[in-house]
């Protein structure tokens, strides 16, 4: 289950569909990765100083993936955001990506609430 954490400008957030770049960006990271599972995403505005707007993209990915498989998804990646972008009428946007590995020490909890469960 990859991790996706896209840093972008406020200006970008304001025009562009959150949610069907997420629902592309998920199904292009799996497919191209050969991941399982849902993709954990976060879109997170940042204030951008020196420049125009910036959107970045890191894709966090369990260990054993080839510098190909890495480079093909960085590749896609970038294109399905520029056509997203275009598509929300953004045109000048310094775009990144970084496909990278998650560091062994990493573990995944899931907690489930008990709230609201029926009780018999």
């Amino acid at each position: 289950m990859p991790h996706v954490h896209i840093t972008v400008s406020p200006r970008i957030t304001d025009v562009l569909d959150h949610s069907d770049l997420v629902t592309a960006l998920n199904a292009l990271v799996v497919d191209r990765s050969g991941s399982s599972g849902v993709s954990k995403t976060s879109v997170i505005p940042v204030e951008t100083y020196g420049g125009g707007m910036v959107m970045h993209v890191e894709v966090a990915l369990m260990h054993g993936r080839s510098p190909a498989v890495k480079a093909h998804l960085s590749e896609g990646v970038l294109e399905l955001i520029a056509t997203h972008l275009s598509k929300a009428g953004v045109e000048a946007v310094d775009l990144s990506v970084v496909v990278r590995d998650l560091p062994s020490s990493y573990r995944l909890s899931q907690i489930r609430s008990r709230a609201g469960a029926a009780q018999t």
